[in-house]
Order: structure tokens, then C-alpha cells, then sequence
């Protein structure tokens, strides 16, 4: 079973690759996903902030370009 997830949110900060010491790249970046609602006529928002490691070619795929 493989479970998938999809999260919109907006970057927190830049995210930073490093490499570990056998060569494979690890990239680390925060997102800010924020729900809006109405109740009972006032307007609610909740911000979580989710914290996102990409190893590999992914990781690669997610660092910035300089």
C-alpha cells in the first residue's frame, strides 16, 4: 500500500541540500499550508507549517538553481 499526499502551500525559506557521507543528496525546505473558512459568519485561518526532506534525485530535483 503505498500512501500519496499533496500539499499546497507556500515556501517557508530556501531549501538547503547537503549530502550525506556516502554521496547522496538530502534537501530540506519548510511549507506553509493554510486552511480558510467561515463560521457562524466570522472568518477563521489556521496556518501549519510542514517540514518537507527530499533524498536522491528528488532532492536534486528540489535545490535551488544559483
Amino acid at each position: 500500500m503505498v500512501n500519496t499526499v499533496i500539499l499546497i502551500g507556500r515556501l517557508g525559506r530556501d531549501p538547503e541540500t547537503r549530502f550525506a557521507p556516502s554521496g547522496t543528496a538530502v534537501c530540506s525546505f519548510s511549507i506553509a499550508c493554510t486552511e480558510k473558512w467561515t463560521k457562524d459568519g466570522e472568518k477563521k485561518e489556521r496556518t501549519e507549517w510542514v517540514n518537507i526532506v527530499a533524498f536522491s534525485k528528488l532532492a536534486e530535483i528540489c535545490q535551488p538553481v544559483s
